[in-house]
């Protein structure tokens, strides 16, 4: 990354033994649409960093799952490949991926009590990739942060990979299609800088339409008949694994209720993955290149990290319970083609089908006018705290979604120095108390 995008600046110590070099921390979100290259920019940006960093540099891509993780790690060693084919040289590089189950270095998988070892004798720099596991290990102390489908992920989980270096606060980068209220807000008040990365022209549009569950047995089966005819993939997305989970849940569809009913229709036809299975990335594998097997039921696993050009239709049941990011996301999974034919099916309930959003749903394809509905519908939540929506935040009682009116308040705190609160108890107090409600652990 070069110094005109970090902003990096020196700031001689008032005494002449020494220099401290002072760093301003970026903070930036990088919003684009499903399949507009935001894996593309992560890696450039990751590698274009750590190359100007010392020996002991560190870079973080955290993912929500274990299937996108992997997947980001494959496409980087693909990449350095690529790179090295062409006489660069990456002998300088570490790369990791880790998750809680497993280890790779630089392609070959290792044991954690190895992968210690590994680093510990080889003196590179570091690219790690991986899930929730990136946020327990000892080893990494990140440079730059970066988090991939953002809206997964809570403000503390967000953070803690930040914090786990004490010395300096790493720069923060998160990547989405869909940006959560929260964050959205963020991003209309100047508080975080936002980065569009236009759509590609090659993505393929997709006709969503809304559908009830008295629809499912005929008019949904006769659609997915239609896709299975033309040699396509088909995803049917269910909202929880088993039909037994809770009482209280019996208008719920589950895989395995669903892949029954599926089979009456399509037998031998039918694949089943959710994430509890521990052999799920291979399951998404052969579903990818099997001859034969044409649908997959699945939990949200597949919401992200899954590429089958081959699908062209996926039927999401009690579209009610996903959230609009959510929605937006498994949409995404068909359309990755040059049919003209893609579709996505909406099955909810009778008393459901006026739902605003899923109405919002079938009216767009754009990720962020997605996200401004989401920001308009379920609010902004606590722009100083951990709450990623709702509404009756401090800041949204005194101002509302007014970014002009915040710009101006905004100069006003410009004026305040920090440095000596003393001549302003009330807001030193104030400001104590909301920094220990967002950095507490």
């Amino acid at each position: 990354m070069n110094q005109s995008l970090f902003d990096i600046y020196s700031i001689p110590e008032t005494e002449p033994k020494a220099e401290v070099v002072k760093v301003k921390r970026l903070n930036r979100i990088v919003i684009g649409d499903v399949g507009s290259g935001k894996t593309v920019v992560a890696f450039l940006t990751a590698l274009s960093y750590l190359y100007g960093l010392p020996v002991t540099g560190q870079v973080c891509l955290l993912a929500p799952t274990e299937v996108l993780a992997y997947q980001h790690y494959t496409s980087l060693e693909k990449l350095i490949a690529m790179f090295v084919a062409k006489g660069l040289d990456f002998q300088w590089l570490n790369r990791v991926f880790l998750t809680a189950k497993n280890v790779y270095l630089n392609g070959q998988k290792l044991t954690k009590k190895k992968l210690v070892a590994a680093l510990t004798q080889t003196n590179r720099k570091t690219f790690w990739i991986g899930t929730h596991a990136l946020l327990h290990n000892e080893q990494i102390v990140p440079d730059l942060v970066m988090v991939d489908e953002q809206h997964r992920f809570g403000v503390e989980q967000r953070s803690k990979l930040s914090r786990k270096n004490t010395l300096t606060s790493p720069h923060f980068i998160s990547f989405t299609a869909t940006p959560i209220p929260r964050t959205l807000a963020l991003t209309f008040y100047d508080t975080l800088k936002p980065i569009f990365l236009e759509r590609l022209a090659n993505r393929s549009p997709i006709v969503t339409s809304l559908f009830t569950f008295a629809e499912l047995e005929t008019k949904v089966v006769e659609k997915i008949r239609s896709h299975l005819a033309k040699g396509r993939k088909i995803y049917v997305v269910c909202a929880k694994v088993q039909a037994d989970e809770s009482a209280t849940d019996e208008e719920i569809w589950s895989v395995y209720q669903t892949s029954k009913l599926l089979e009456r229709f399509f037998p031998n036809q039918i694949m089943l993955v959710h994430g509890k299975m521990a052999d799920k990335k291979d399951i998404l594998t052969e579903f990818k290149n099997s001859l034969t097997k044409g649908i997959l039921v699945a939990t949200t696993v597949i919401e992200v990290g899954v590429d089958v050009p081959q699908a062209s239709l996926v039927v999401i049941l009690n579209a009610e319970r996903f959230g609009l990011a959510a929605l937006h996301q498994i949409r995404g999974r068909v359309g990755r083609n040059d049919f003209s034919d893609n579709e996505c099916c909406l099955v909810t309930y009778t008393k459901y089908k006026r739902s605003r959003r899923l109405h919002y749903v079938c009216q767009t394809q754009d990720g962020f006018a997605l996200a401004e509905k989401d920001l308009e519908l379920r609010g902004a939540g606590e722009l100083l705290g951990k709450v990623q929506s709702g509404f009756g935040d401090e800041i949204d009682k005194i101002i509302g979604l007014n970014p002009a009116l915040y710009r101006r308040l905004s100069q006003e705190v410009d004026k305040i120095d920090f440095t000596n609160l003393d001549t302003l108890p009330r807001l030193k107090k104030y400001l104590q108390t909301k920094a220990g409600q967002v950095w507490k652990e």
